[in-house]
């Protein structure tokens, strides 16, 4: 992945992707203690197995996210400090232009 708008885009979903899941583990014990709607403490331990899955998907984003976010800040710190060479060239060419146009040079 070269473009940095696809690797913040990967990055940032499969954090959305674990906030969700973490969500629906978090709901899903509550239900299954009979927890939802409830003041009082509960006591029961249960945990259904979508749970687990949801938590080992949970789990399992928050990896796959580490990698790609990382090279993001990498890309992005790496872009913030460096110039691209037609840009520079396009900025060298406009300012001589402006010179030329203030001494009355019209050969440029």
């Amino acid at each position: 992945m070269h473009s940095r708008r696809v690797l913040g885009a990967v990055a940032l979903g499969a954090i959305v992707v674990a906030a969700i899941s973490f969500g629906i583990v978090d709901v899903s014990i509550a239900d299954a203690d009979g927890c939802v709607g409830v003041s009082a403490i509960c006591t029961n331990h249960t945990v259904p197995p979508v749970a687990i899955s949801f938590a080992a998907l949970g789990a399992l984003s928050i990896l796959v996210s580490i990698l790609p976010m990382v090279q993001w800040i990498v890309e992005s710190i790496h872009a913030g400090r460096t110039t691209h060479h037609d840009v520079a060239i396009e900025k060298a060419v406009l300012a001589r232009r402006r010179t030329r146009a203030l001494v009355g040079d019209d050969r440029f």
